[in-house]
């Protein structure tokens, strides 16, 4: 699934190695979670779900430790924040 569209998540991507899942949402305060230890498959299910907003707060959200993350250049390249002086 393409978030790019999405009413809720702005951007959402694995780290396959660390199994941890981003999400940053379209909530206006740019909010960038890390979710530890979340196995390929429930990643996949996301992806897949036809109501990602509904899959991620019944199946990730609270299931698996979260903490706000720091954006990183490539988020700000992909989203196409401005640079910070």
């Amino acid at each position: 699934m393409d978030f790019s569209n999405n009413i809720a998540f702005q951007r959402v991507y694995y780290n396959h190695e660390s199994k941890t899942l981003f999400v940053i949402f379209r909530n206006g305060h740019r909010t960038k979670y890390a979710h530890e230890n979340v196995p390929e498959d429930v990643y996949n299910d996301f992806k897949a779900s036809e109501f990602s907003n509904r899959y991620y707060y019944q199946n990730i959200k609270d299931k698996y430790n979260k903490k706000i993350d720091f954006w990183t250049d490539e988020d700000h390249k992909h989203l196409n924040f401005p640079e910070y002086d």
